[in-house]
């Protein structure tokens, strides 16, 4: 018997980033354990999506979006289906369904199918010309506008805010919504992100603060193609394009069919497996510990814990503190950890109105938990370290603003 056919078989469903990276580092490290298939939804397999802003952006190229060597994959014979996705999973008979028919035995499966873009729950949000920003069909959307046409964004978080960026450098005129009071709500203060809205209005963006969308307004004559928003302060405005960017939702209907244990998304333990034996699940349609995840960094760890716990090393994931970055060209920002407070006990504050840089920390207990900074972030490293840490900067408090070298040079 060949040592090929002795080889279990690692199917993974889902092509994305988490999907493939996996195949990949699997296939590497275990060429003579595992025939790996990776089952995609879309055309393409294997991009890293966290780049779409950047080539919305034109900052870079198709090809630099690749997040790993598809031709080697293929030529150590990993299989890809591609535009075929999984439609249902057998886990008595161990097979996946396609939706061409085709059913793939597995020995092993992960699930890594990702999540989808949030819709909003209002009239017209079904238009053709409503979209999330979420794959490269969605880029491709927004690349063959018309110049100078009309773009509505909704939503003032990372993927808003990189859309609306993108879509602005193209020459469009874009008006971005966003339900709370200043942007990036959740990682940063009314004071940083005031800055960071100075300064994307300076690159043409329009806003509109504390403003919910009521409904997309279907054009006189048309079917499915929207040219108004309304919101709920009564003001409507025409668009060519809306862009819904308020957040995502675990992809989790083909595991719920299966029977596979769910609450928001997958529920895993420690080593990413699933209520079921030999099915594992990462990246966005994974949860653990009551948390999913968005952010790149948690998604590559846990791929570490799948990794082991393949070849029985058994590392153990846990969920982190992750740093907040903004992903657009020229605008720096980094938060991390605790970055709101009830009163002003144990923050530090600093602002250079002159550069437009901005800190706050937040000490508790003599430990940082947190820190926002805006402009000047080369400190943001450091900082995340002393919370990690959980170092005692009781001593330094009176310097810990100024950064690292400050602190080491006041130190010596």
């Amino acid at each position: 018997m060949s040592s090929k056919t002795l080889k279990e078989h690692l199917v993974i469903v889902g092509a994305g980033m988490a999907g493939s990276r996996l195949a990949s580092k699997v296939q590497a490290e275990f060429p003579d354990r595992f025939t790996i298939t990776l089952i995609g939804e879309e055309p393409e397999a294997g991009y890293n999506r966290i780049m779409l802003s950047s080539f919305l952006a034109q900052e870079c190229g198709l090809e630099e979006l690749m997040l790993i060597d598809m031709e080697q994959f293929l030529e150590n014979q990993g299989v890809v289906i591609a535009a075929n996705p999984a439609i249902d999973i057998n886990l008595n008979s161990k097979q996946v369904l396609l939706r061409n028919g085709e059913l793939i035995h597995f020995d092993k499966l992960v699930m890594a199918t990702g999540s989808r873009s949030s819709c909003l729950s209002v009239k017209g949000s079904d238009a053709d010309n409503v979209i999330g920003f979420r794959n490269l069909q969605d880029v491709s959307l927004m690349t063959r506008l018309k110049s100078e046409s009309r773009v509505v964004v909704i939503g003032g978080g990372l993927l808003g805010l990189e859309a609306a960026v993108g879509l602005v450098k193209q020459g469009n005129k874009v008006t971005l919504l966003h339900r709370a009071g200043f942007l990036l709500n959740r990682q940063l203060d009314e004071v940083s992100a005031n800055l960071l809205m100075n300064r994307l209005s300076s690159m043409g963006i329009e806003f509109r603060l504390g403003a919910s969308t009521k409904a997309f307004n279907i054009l006189p004559g048309q079917v499915s193609q929207a040219g108004s928003v309304s919101l709920s302060s009564g003001e409507e405005i025409e668009a060519d394009l809306f862009v819904v960017a308020t957040g995502i939702d675990p992809e989790i209907s083909l595991a719920k069919r299966a029977g596979l244990n769910i609450n928001r998304a997958i529920i895993v333990n420690e080593f990413l497996e699933t209520s079921e034996k030999n099915v594992f699940a990462i990246g966005e349609c994974s949860e653990f510990e009551g948390q999913t995840f968005g952010l790149v960094a948690p998604i590559w760890s846990q791929l570490d814990s799948l990794l082991s716990a393949l070849s029985d090393r058994q590392k153990a994931f846990s969920v982190e503190p992750v740093p907040t970055k903004l992903k657009v060209s020229g605008v720096h920002v980094f938060s991390v950890g605790t970055t709101c407070t009830i009163n002003d006990e144990g923050v530090i504050q600093y602002i250079d109105h002159v550069l437009n840089h901005y800190r706050k920390l937040i000490v508790k207990d003599g430990k940082l938990v947190g820190a926002i900074l805006y402009g000047n972030v080369a400190d943001g490293g450091w900082y995340f370290q002393l919370i990690q840490n959980q170092t005692d900067v009781s001593t330094m408090l009176d310097t810990l603003i100024f950064g690292e070298a400050y602190c080491e040079k006041r130190a010596a």
